[in-house]
């Protein structure tokens, strides 16, 4: 009986959808006939990690100072295993927004980096920060985009755009500050009652009160509630928008294009890479510049970036595998020599 090389992919919480969701990827058959793949859940505030009898370790939570010791303890007491992390949190936005003291946070990064053999980063964008801030290069980095099971959504009807309707955008989310629904918000707001456009904001979350308030009396504005269904409510949508303040990639515009709605994204992390000849990257905190835009959006090739976006993306599974195969693959034939050696 030929034994698989063994993955095992650590989370610190099992209820974090998306990355959880992705993790579904290494259940495709294409990956499941090369590797065998587990998922375990750990505590890093423990100073002491597990022993893993593992070929591969794949981390998926970000490193910080609790974790250092867990992460050096994974290290020393699994030698034998290739360590990966995959980075899909911090960005250069991210640290901008949430890091007063960047020569401290960057030097826990490098601490932390050290003890890997590879880093996963979730975006280009997000690979260029690195390099700058940390000085993480390849061959020791690599960009695998996220993934996440959205063949329901390359099966929704493309959208039929109308020079004489009002073009419904759709954001959905958690609803905090961080998603930058406030500022859409405002700007249907100040684009009054003849706006061209129809706001449906779907999710929930602690700021939901707020945006209601904030929304109030707006005919153009409605609530989606919770999105458990995320085909139905993008069904329901002529574009997507992301008007996050950071997001190291940003999955939501991935769905969206492969459910051939154009994106209106923020010029943030992974997000203006992602728009290519199917959006527009745009600054959500530039009311006027956003306004301009969606006062002539029955101009832009809207069918165009339709098909184009879901074109793009009618791959995503076979990129991703193909990635992940590359990379898994590589390590171990470098484990392979080591004990040859």
């Amino acid at each position: 009986m030929t034994h698989l090389p063994k993955i095992i992919h650590l989370i610190d919480d099992i209820s974090l959808g998306g990355v959880t969701k992705s993790l579904a990827l290494f259940e495709h058959p294409a990956l499941g006939r090369q590797y065998d793949f587990a998922i375990e859940q750990v505590d890093p505030d423990w100073a002491i990690a597990p022993r893993l009898n593992a070929s591969v370790i794949v981390v998926h939570f970000s490193a910080s100072w609790k974790t250092i010791p867990f992460l050096y303890s994974l290290a020393s007491r699994n030698p034998d295993a290739k360590l990966v992390l995959v980075e899909h949190s911090y960005s250069r936005e991210w640290e901008a927004l949430k890091v007063p003291e960047k020569l401290r946070f960057r030097t826990m990064l490098k601490l932390a980096y050290r003890i890997f053999d590879h880093v996963v980063c979730v975006s280009a964008a997000q690979a260029d920060w690195l390099e700058e801030a940390v000085d993480l290069r390849g061959p020791k980095r690599r960009v695998i985009y996220p993934w996440s099971d959205m063949s329901d959504l390359a099966r929704l009807e493309r959208p039929h755009f109308s020079l004489t309707e009002k073009i419904v955008i759709g954001a959905y989310g958690r609803f905090v500050d961080d998603k930058g629904f406030a500022n859409l918000v405002s700007i249907i707001n100040r684009m009054g009652d003849q706006s061209p456009v129809q706001l449906r904001l779907g999710g929930f979350g602690p700021d939901e009160e707020k945006l209601q308030q904030l929304a109030a009396g707006n005919s153009n504005i409605s609530f989606y509630g919770q999105v458990d269904d995320v085909a139905d409510f993008i069904g329901q949508c002529d574009i997507i928008a992301v008007p996050s303040k950071f997001e190291a990639y940003g999955l939501v515009a991935t769905e969206a294009r492969l459910a051939a709605r154009p994106i209106l994204v923020s010029s943030v992390g992974g997000l203006p890479e992602q728009c290519d000849a199917a959006g527009i990257a745009v600054d959500f905190d530039d009311a006027k510049v956003v306004i301009k835009l969606l006062e002539r959006i029955h101009y832009l090739p809207l069918v165009n970036m339709s098909v184009a976006g879901r074109e793009e993306c009618l791959r995503v599974t076979e990129d991703r595998i193909e990635c992940w195969m590359h990379l898994l693959g590589g390590l171990l034939v470098q484990s392979n020599q080591k004990k040859v050696a």
